[in-house]
C-alpha cells in the first residue's frame, strides 16, 4: 500500500498532524497501537478518508541504501509493505511505548532512533513526587529540520514530532508544515 504519509503514532500529536495532511489533500495511514482517552479524533480521521491501523504497530522497517526509509510493516498486516514519501515518529514516550527503558538506558523501538537521555539511572527521578522529574526531558534527538538521527546521521523522510523529542519540544504545526509541503 502506498500513502503520501504513514504516521508511528501513540499521542495526541499524531491525529493532528494526520488530519493535517488529510487537509491538505495528502493521502494518510495512521498506526496507533494504544488508544488515548477522547478516540473522537482518530473516528473523525477515518471517517475523512484517512486509514486507521488502530491496535497495529510498526513491527519493521525497510531502510534505503541512503539511510531514508524505504517501507514499513505493521504486526497485524507483516506480508503487506506500506510505502510513503513522509514518515512521522509520534509515538509518544514511556506510556504508550514510544520510547522503552531497560537496564542499559533508553530507546525507540520502530526507528532506533538516538535518544537523549541521562545514562546514570539514580538521575532519572527526584525524590518530590510533584516536581518535575528529569526522564520528562529524555526524547528523540533530531536535526534542526526535525528529522530524528540514527548514529548521528537525518533520516531524510523521517519526521519526529509531539512527547518523544527531548526537551519536550511542541513542533506539531512545524511539522504540519513540512508535510503538507512535502
Amino acid at each position: 500500500m502506498k500513502y503520501d504519509v504513514i504516521i508511528a503514532g501513540g499521542d495526541s500529536a499524531d491525529v493532528k498532524i494526520a488530519m493535517a495532511a488529510l487537509q491538505a489533500g495528502k493521502s494518510c495511514c495512521l498506526v496507533a497501537e494504544g488508544r488515548l482517552s477522547g478516540e473522537g479524533g482518530r473516528n473523525a480521521f477515518a471517517k475523512a478518508g484517512g486509514v486507521l491501523l488502530l491496535g497495529d504497530r510498526i513491527s519493521s522497517v525497510e531502510w534505503a541504501e541512503d539511510g531514508s526509509v524505504a517501507a514499513v510493516h505493521t504486526a497485524n498486516l507483516d506480508d503487506e509493505r506500506l510505502v510513503a514519501s513522509v514518515y512521522v515518529l509520534a509515538a509518544g514516550r514511556f506510556f504508550t511505548r514510544g520510547l522503552v527503558s531497560d537496564m542499559q538506558g533508553i530507546s525507540e523501538p520502530v526507528f532506533g532512533t538516538d535518544v537523549q537521555f541521562e545514562p546514570d539511572r539514580s538521575k532519572w527521578c527526584v525524590e518530590d513526587f510533584f516536581a518535575p522529574q528529569p526522564f520528562e526531558s529524555f526524547g528523540v534527538i533530531t536535526d534542526e529540520d526535525r528529522h530524528p538521527l540514527k548514529n548521528g546521521k537525518a533520516i531524510v523522510n523521517l519526521y519526529a514530532a509531539g512527547e518523544i523529542l527531548a526537551g519536550g519540544v511542541d513542533n506539531i504545526e512545524e511539522i504540519c508544515r513540512r508535510i503538507i509541503s512535502a
